[in-house]
């Protein structure tokens, strides 16, 4: 039977990737970053349709919560689509989904450039959505196997593998390192409030950034604020391939965001959102505007 080369398919798709961004700045010449990005967002949206389960919506806007708090734009935002995947669109394009339905949010740059501060600036935004957006925690009771009085039998059912079943995910990637080095971010990850920080930062042609420990191997968390480990810490490595024609360093990079967000996905659990409390304020009635049918 025929083996699937995996590590082959994420290096044409790195590859795709990458070509895509030399033919959006052949287009729109590098003084044009803006039009060029949007072609690399379109192009990682699509690969993400491809490539995750049909369960999953991928699109770009705005995540909004039950008190109608809205996020900043987002390139991307992944969420669920057995119940309410998008609250509505508007007349100018935005699209608004339920921050209660979403598992992953992302950001998409063609080049990164230490001066434009792209990882500070999405730090920033991350901070934005945990800290003023109202997003309650669905703990998983029955975390580890662990079982006690408290425990749902939802928990044991799902079996599902994370500590918080509705975490939100979120990663950056970018598709040229540019004048990348990690020496000159590493301060901002060392000194900034985990969970404000991406959970992990690809730079397609150079390596990924990521929470993790070194003991006589690496061990890496994809949720780094839920780490009471004092040995973990930021770390910066490329994937290079294990030998030399099976796959490429571009396409593991590439592989392995889609294996986080994947393995993400499986272990999560979205409780539906309460449409009702997205639309409370429309919904509210007066005792002296009421009438009755029966006149009583």
């Amino acid at each position: 039977m025929r083996e699937l080369d995996i590590p082959g398919i994420f290096k044409s798709e790195a590859e795709d990737l990458q070509k895509s961004r030399e033919n959006a700045i052949r287009i729109h010449g590098t003084a044009d970053i803006k039009a060029a990005g949007n072609e690399i967002e379109c192009h990682v949206r699509r690969f993400l349709k491809r490539m995750l389960p049909r369960n999953l919506y991928i699109t770009h806007g705005r995540l909004i919560d039950k008190n109608g708090i809205v996020s900043p734009q987002l390139d991307v935002v992944i969420a669920d689509t057995s119940s309410i995947p998008s609250l509505m669109t508007t007349k100018d394009g935005t699209e608004y989904v339920p921050i209660d339905s979403v598992y992953a949010v992302g950001e998409l740059k063609s080049t990164y450039y230490k001066n434009s501060k792209y990882i500070e600036s999405f730090t920033e935004v991350l901070s934005k959505i945990k800290n003023e957006m109202s997003h309650d925690d669905v703990l998983n009771t029955a975390y580890n196997g662990v079982t006690n009085g408290n425990t749902l039998m939802r928990d044991i059912y799902l079996c599902k593998g994370n500590k918080t079943l509705n975490k939100l995910y979120s990663f950056m990637l970018f598709v040229n390192g540019g004048d990348f080095r990690f020496s000159e971010i590493a301060n901002h990850f060392s000194t900034s409030n985990t969970k404000d920080l991406p959970n992990s930062c690809i730079i397609l042609d150079r390596g990924v950034i990521m929470y993790g420990k070194v003991d006589d191997k690496f061990s890496q968390s994809r949720y780094p604020d839920e780490v009471e480990d004092e040995n973990y810490d930021w770390y910066f490595s490329p994937f290079e391939p294990i030998e030399a024609e099976c796959g490429s360093r571009d396409g593991n990079h590439l592989g392995f965001l889609y294996y986080s967000i994947l393995e993400h996905i499986a272990n999560s659990y979205l409780e539906p959102p309460s449409l009702s409390q997205y639309m409370a304020k429309m919904m509210v009635v007066r005792k002296s505007t009421l009438e009755k049918a029966s006149g009583d």
